[in-house]
């Protein structure tokens, strides 16, 4: 008998959130569990605050009551370059009253990590609301022979794929396979997912596509929001500062209070 199949199976214990893991090697989500540090991603400066709660993620406590605003995406969700109080997301949460800020923003994560956390963490959660900010098309996760789970980017190897011969061979290899069509139909399936999860859950959401996610595909809830174009520079130089996350979390606050009111319950706006 083949017991290929069975061993590929103990992947599955990433799409559980008491297994839960962003990567093999480095990063591990468990090391950011109730923990605070002054350094994360491209940001060693050591100027900001870090602070995970009790599933390692930045934001509030899952325990927190109030109205839910769950927000998913990259490292311009988590807020590298910012303190917790300036990230996008927790100046949103601060504007309309009695929330709570669940943050599962993870620096260097795909579209595939956005659509396995919010599959996985939602019923934990919960929420009243999903925000969603979809990262590049082009980065994916992959599934390691050796049992682990890695962020892939084509031009930056991490984890499993630096630490490895194989797995830089490995990623080398995928940088080669990969086209924008490919990406961009990867980015819809997980999109679909998102979408039909949602509605089959009758949960608000809002999503952005502003990280390369072509702007003829139009949905009423996508709002990008003029996210490029930075006003200013988290302290790493890289990512968006205080005042650009401010002004976006009141103009897509000002965009659902114009075309979905009904997200916001009456009281919190």
């Amino acid at each position: 008998m083949d017991t290929t199949l069975f061993k590929s199976m103990d992947t599955l214990k990433f799409w559980s959130p008491e297994t839960f893991e962003i990567s093999s090697y480095r990063w591990n989500l468990s090391e950011k569990v109730n923990s605070t540090y002054k350094t994360s991603g491209s940001d060693q400066t050591g100027l900001c605050v870090y602070t995970y709660n009790e599933l390692g993620f930045r934001g509030d406590s899952i325990h927190k009551e109030g109205f839910k605003i769950m927000s998913i995406g990259d490292s311009n969700t988590e807020g590298v370059g910012v303190n917790n109080h300036e990230t996008w997301s927790a100046q949103f949460v601060k504007s309309v009253p009695n929330t709570v800020n669940h943050n599962f923003g993870m620096a260097g994560r795909s579209n595939d990590y956005i659509s396995r956390c919010l599959i996985t963490f939602y019923d934990l959660i919960k929420p009243d609301l999903v925000l969603i900010m979809y990262t590049s098309a082009s980065r994916r996760e992959f599934y390691t022979k050796i049992g682990g789970i890695e962020p892939f980017m084509p031009a930056c190897q991490w984890g499993y794929f630096q630490d490895t011969k194989d797995g830089k061979e490995v990623q080398n290899n995928l940088t080669m396979a990969q086209n924008p069509n490919e990406d961009f139909m990867n980015w819809y399936k997980n999109h679909l997912l998102i979408k039909h999860f949602l509605e089959s859950k009758k949960t608000n959401w809002i999503w952005n596509g502003w990280f390369g996610i072509p702007p003829k595909f139009e949905e009423a809830n996508r709002f990008d929001g003029e996210y490029g174009g930075f006003e200013d520079r988290g302290v790493d130089g890289i990512h968006p500062g205080p005042q650009h996350n401010l002004n976006y979390s009141k103009r897509l606050k000002q965009f659902i209070i114009e075309n979905f009111r009904h997200y916001l319950p009456t009281s919190l706006i």
